[in-house]
């Protein structure tokens, strides 16, 4: 009853107050709806309770909801949690902004462990590859509910992924999902190691998104299987490979004289992930010597120069919240080698002839992504440069900016604007090693 407490304090605490509030019972008792009653006495026309008839999951609750809620936007969140002072009025100030306000809206978030905040989750803006093997979202969303009348009820056969199972339909349908990079929301967690029943709970989520994620893959003629990472965290995907032909026309692999590659079969990983319609390049992890990361692709300034993603970061231990071995969307991967769509290379008459380098597959992935393609990165193909030479001319940047500085101006949407742009990315102040 305190976590619940702290909520509602949380929620009391909005700035923003046009809002109305929706508790739904599945465990009724009469000290919950006092102490609600306790709480807002001053809007207590726009806090409603319910005790649900049925125990029917999350699912059935959101629905239940969603049906009463008389709003035009759906906020969802634990009831342990905590929400910033501003969360709701940021909200309001994205929405604003947009064009297409019919949509899903998600933030940043970090955990509270005991009256402490820590481990904060700066995110990358909608990422459908990471998103298809790892739930980065989370448990706080608001949505339009002209979108939920649009793509229907929440999945009442899910048991612990509603909110993961609407985003993907969202996704699939190519629905507007929107990021702010701030941190409004506080995620109730803890510390402890997980007893045997939570190690249980755990495995049954991990393979509940996954069962979702390749069903819908395979309703989009992308056929994968998958297994759960011994984290209990995130899960693989392992898209089928049969249909590559070693020397077939609709792909390019390019390779640089001076890359060296680590991994078998690379080509053929490789391709697996190219298989997907949207899909126009995937890139590989590079190392460096004494066993440190050169890039596993790379982020963009608001000036345009670039930099190579967790560069220097030590092979043995984990990257920030765990991407950094993750097969995600990208901005730019490395010139060295990579897999290119051959309809897509087509499409956009190949490399900008003025340019060279990490500056000619700047501009192609930016070209690809502005035509609606995907840029992705396959950590677990490794390679690495035997004399990497970074100069380039003058005026490439002059070139790059002409062509591409309003979008290059907004920032990398896979990179948050809260971690340390440059050459050390991707490491919060104070854990460095």
């Amino acid at each position: 009853m305190d976590l619940f407490k702290d909520c509602l304090e949380s929620i009391d605490e909005q700035e923003y107050r046009e809002f109305e509030l929706y508790i739904l019972d599945n465990n009724p008792s009469n000290t919950i709806e006092v102490t609600i009653q306790e709480f807002f006495p001053d809007i207590v026309d726009k806090v409603h309770y319910r005790r649900l008839k049925k125990k029917n999951g999350m699912s059935y609750a959101y629905n239940i909801g969603t049906h009463f809620a008389e709003g035009d936007y759906l906020v969802f969140f634990g009831q342990h949690d905590r929400l910033s002072s501003k969360t709701l009025s940021s909200l309001n100030e994205k929405l604003e902004e947009l064009e297409n306000k019919e949509c899903v809206i998600y933030t940043d978030h970090d955990e509270l462990i005991g009256l402490d905040r820590k481990n904060p989750h700066f995110k990358t803006d909608f990422n459908k590859e990471l998103f298809l093997q790892m739930d980065y979202i989370g448990d706080f969303v608001c949505i339009s509910k002209a979108l939920c009348k649009r793509l229907g009820e929440f999945n009442e056969k899910a048991i612990t992924s509603t909110l993961y199972e609407f985003i993907l339909r969202a996704a699939f349908k190519k629905e507007s999902i929107e990021h702010i990079p701030s941190l409004l929301y506080h995620k109730r967690a803890s510390d402890k190691a997980m007893t045997k029943e939570q190690r249980n709970d755990a495995k049954y989520y991990c393979k509940e998104h996954l069962a979702l994620a390749t069903s819908y893959l395979r309703q989009n003629d992308v056929i994968c299987e998958g297994r759960i990472d011994a984290s209990l965290k995130k899960w693989h995907l392992d898209y089928d490979d049969s249909t590559f032909r070693r020397f077939s026309g609709d792909y390019m692999f390019l390779r640089d004289d001076n890359v060296r590659l680590y991994t078998r079969n690379n080509v053929k990983k490789m391709y697996a992930y190219l298989c997907q319609p949207d899909v126009a390049v995937v890139g590989v992890r590079f190392i460096d010597r004494g066993f440190k990361i050169d890039n596993v692709g790379y982020i963009y300034d608001t000036d345009g120069a670039w930099y190579p993603a967790f560069h220097g970061q030590s092979v043995f231990r984990d990257t920030y919240d765990g991407i950094g071995s993750m097969p995600r969307d990208v901005s730019v991967v490395d010139c060295g080698c990579c897999l290119i769509d051959a309809k897509v290379y087509r499409m956009l008459r190949g490399f900008d002839t003025r340019l060279t380098g990490q500056d000619a597959m700047f501009d192609f992935c930016m070209r690809a992504r502005a035509r609606g393609f995907r840029i992705i990165l396959l950590p677990r193909v490794i390679a690495r440069w035997k004399e990497k030479s970074v100069e380039t001319p003058a005026d490439n940047h002059e070139i790059i900016m002409e062509k591409h500085g309003a979008i290059i101006e907004k920032g990398d949407s896979f990179y948050n604007k809260n971690l340390p742009i440059g050459m050390e990315n991707y490491i919060l102040p104070g854990t460095q090693e």
